[in-house]
C-alpha cells in the first residue's frame, strides 16, 4: 500500500492528466502553474468537506470542484501545492495574497494576505493541500457575474512567487 501522500499526489496527477484541456482553458484554477521549484494548482468548490474526503482517499480522488456558485452560497479555495523549499530544519513556509475584482472591474474588498502553508514539514513527493485558504460569499445586494480571484503564493524560503487567476462565476440563487 502507499503511503497516504504518495496516493494523493498519485490521484491528483491522474486528475490533471484527465482534465479535458478545453476546460483547463476555461478554468484558469486547474492548471498548474510554476515558478522556480514551486508549483500551486489553484481549486475551488461549493462542498469543501466532499473535497476534502476525496482528497483523503487512498484511491485517486473525484474532487468536486467548481468555479460557479449562486449568490448566498459559499464557496471555498484550495491551494495545492508542491516543490516548495525547504528551510534549514527542513521545512516550508508559504504566504498567499489574493486580491478579488468584482464584475464592474472594481476592488471587491482588500487584499488578503495570510499564511497558506505556516512553517511546517513538506509533502514527501508530489502536491500537498495548503492549510489555509479563503471562502467567498456575494450577498444580496452585491454583484452577480464574473469575480476574477488573482492567487499570488510566495515560497518564503526560495524567495519566489506563483501566480494564478481564476474566475468565478456568481449567479442568481434559485
Amino acid at each position: 500500500m502507499k503511503p497516504p501522500a504518495i496516493a494523493a499526489a498519485l490521484a491528483l496527477a491522474l486528475w490533471l492528466a484527465l482534465v479535458p484541456r478545453a476546460a483547463a482553458a476555461q478554468d484558469e484554477g486547474g492548471a498548474e502553474v510554476r515558478a522556480g521549484e514551486l508549483r500551486i494548482i489553484h481549486l475551488w468548490s461549493v462542498d469543501p468537506d466532499a473535497f476534502l474526503a476525496q482528497w483523503n482517499q487512498p484511491d485517486p480522488p473525484t474532487l468536486p470542484i467548481t468555479t460557479r456558485t449562486a449568490r448566498n452560497r459559499p464557496i471555498q479555495q484550495f491551494i495545492v501545492y508542491g516543490g516548495c523549499q525547504r528551510d534549514f530544519a527542513g521545512q516550508c513556509h508559504l504566504s498567499a495574497v489574493v486580491t478579488v475584482t468584482a464584475p464592474d472591474g472594481s476592488p471587491y474588498g482588500d487584499p488578503i494576505a495570510f499564511d497558506a502553508l505556516p512553517l511546517s514539514p513538506p509533502v514527501a513527493q508530489g502536491f500537498g493541500l495548503a492549510p489555509n485558504s479563503i471562502g467567498l460569499v456575494i450577498e444580496d445586494g452585491e454583484q452577480l457575474g464574473d469575480y476574477t480571484v488573482q492567487l499570488d503564493v510566495t515560497d518564503e524560503i526560495a524567495g519566489v512567487t506563483a501566480s494564478q487567476t481564476s474566475v468565478l462565476e456568481i449567479v442568481e440563487a434559485d
